[in-house]
This record gives C-alpha cells, structure tokens and sequence, in this order.
C-alpha cells in the first residue's frame, strides 16, 4: 500500500470520506492499533455525551419539579442524614467505604 498518495478531490468531500482514504493509506500492520483507537474514541465520546445528558436530566429534574417533590427530595434527604446519625462509629466507617467503592462517587 503506498502511504504517500495524495488526497483527491473526490474523497476529500465529507470528512468521513477523507477519514476512510485515510485509514486506506495506512500500512496494514497498523491496521489492529488503528481499529482500537477508533473504538476507544468513539467510546469515550459516547460516554462523554451519555452523562451530560444524564447530568442535564438530573439538574432539569431538580429545577423543574413541582412543590411536593422538591419536598419529598428534602424529606428523603433529611431521613437518611438522621439515620446516618443513628449509626456508630464501625457503621459509619462500613458505609462510608461501601460509597467510596462506587463509582464516579467521592465525598
């Protein structure tokens, strides 16, 4: 395959195109390496957009709800500070590690 081809004006139309001539010029023993940073890429962007859109759902929810489910929010809320409370210092230790091991949580 020769990695020195020029582009034409014909594959440099859409992106996609230019991306496709691209990887078509690419020596074959690249291929496998390619292939898993395209994945990884696509991945990530993925992801990257799946939680601004939970993170923007989450906030409208918060922000829009009516009255008695921002309250609801407060009385929850309010219910397991005080049950925390309840606990001892081993519970308390046992639940703290329990919420670090999650992911994406940090207190």
């Amino acid at each position: 395959m020769n990695n020195n081809q020029p582009l034409t004006a014909q594959s440099s139309t859409t992106p996609r195109a230019e991306l496709l001539l691209e990887i078509q010029q690419t020596p074959e023993e690249y291929v496998p390496e390619l292939l898993q940073f395209v994945r990884l890429f696509r991945q990530s962007v993925t992801m990257k957009q799946t939680s601004l859109n939970n993170w923007e759902n989450a906030l409208n929810e918060i922000n829009q709800s009516d009255a008695v489910k921002q309250q609801e929010r407060k009385t929850n809320i309010k219910k397991i500070f005080e049950s925390w409370n309840e606990l001892d210092e081993q519970e308390e230790q046992q639940t703290l590690k329990i919420i670090e091991s999650m992911k994406g949580i940090s207190i």
